[in-house]
């Protein structure tokens, strides 16, 4: 039966990367247009992806995961299977270092949000978080999708 738990948790990790990943090719074509991000939003979901990422350094997952979106939460449906998630497969987004953001814009309603993140092993990486506004007037994160960061695009 513990077999059987283990291949289940590594499908259901398989199946969030994947998620995160088909969320993050949008993302990464989204930089192709020009859609300006108004001040207001830019700061509120930079704002929303900051505070996660400082809830993860001080593993406040609670509050890490107040900030997913019903399609993150809807799936993993516990703070724990959340963590894990991030934990194991997104690590400098559990443990960052530093992170500074980067360029954004405005696809279909959703921001798409450059984070350059340097891990604890110092590597950096280059995710692009999606954010949409909720019925509430939040932002919540629908995915992230990351890279080693290669440098700036000229």
């Amino acid at each position: 039966m513990r077999k059987s738990m283990m291949f289940e948790d590594l499908r259901a990790i398989g199946l969030a990367l994947l998620v995160f990943a088909l969320a993050g090719l949008v993302g990464f074509q989204a930089f192709a247009q020009d859609a300006a991000v108004p001040p207001a939003d830019g700061a509120a979901t930079q704002a929303v992806i900051g505070d996660q990422l400082n809830a993860f350094r001080a593993r406040d997952h609670a509050r890490a995961y107040s900030h997913a979106a019903p399609n993150i939460t809807g799936y993993f449906d516990t703070v724990e299977k959340f963590t894990s998630m991030v934990s194991r497969g997104y690590g400098a987004i559990y443990s960052p270092d530093s992170f500074v953001f980067g360029r954004n814009t405005v696809i279909n309603g959703e921001i798409h949000q450059e984070v350059i993140i340097t891990g604890q092993d110092g590597r950096q990486w280059q995710a692009v978080y999606t954010l949409k506004r909720q019925e509430d007037g939040s932002w919540k994160i629908t995915g992230v999708k990351m890279n080693p960061y290669k440098g700036a695009a000229v």
